[in-house]
């Protein structure tokens, strides 16, 4: 993980590159609401966390191909980790280079780091739509600011943005984790 100054901009390209090969954990609240959709088979243990299933090649069982692109299939409902991905957002300096990862952020400071591994990163000096647009969003997904994913998510059409998702209720409502339509 690099500091998030090195980046002059990100996109999600919806390669489903981070939804291969990589165990992501779920917090209790994402396990359960997850479990009472689709059953208790969504998550397995690895390295004594529950992580989301992987199924064939690695991939996560939720990731559909669609029209050359790879979405996932729960959206609406998709746990922190992999709304945060690539970044790595925390209150302290994780991996050293607290400059470089310091990121002001309503008033306080926050430290954000970037997994190189992510195809959608543009390196160089970051520019104003990183700075005012996308880094925002994912510190307040990380903070739990009820931001709606616009930046921070595939825009697969960009000529026309997606429609907002809205929460419904729903039995994950009680656990912080909201099914979701499309308006």
């Amino acid at each position: 993980l690099v500091p998030w100054s090195y980046l002059k901009s990100w996109e999600c390209l919806a390669c489903g590159h981070c939804c291969k090969d990589y165990a992501i954990p779920l917090a209790e609240g994402e396990w359960l609401g997850l479990s009472n959709l689709f059953g208790p088979s969504v998550a397995e243990w690895f390295l004594d966390k529950r992580c989301l299933r992987r199924g064939v090649g690695g991939r996560c069982v939720f990731l559909q191909k669609y029209e050359g692109h790879w979405l996932c299939g729960i959206q609406g409902a998709k746990p922190l980790n992999c709304r945060l991905f690539p970044f790595k957002v925390s209150v302290h300096p994780l991996f050293g280079r607290k400059e470089e990862a310091s990121f002001p952020y309503s008033g306080r400071e926050v430290f954000v780091y970037v997994d190189v591994d992510c195809r959608g990163i543009e390196w160089g000096r970051p520019g104003p739509d990183l700075v005012r647009k996308v880094l925002p969003e994912f510190v307040g997904l990380r903070l739990k600011k009820g931001l709606d994913q616009y930046y921070s998510t595939a825009r697969i059409w960009p000529q026309r943005p997606l429609p907002p998702v809205r929460p419904i209720l729903s039995a994950c409502t009680s656990m912080d984790l909201p099914l979701a339509v499309i308006e």
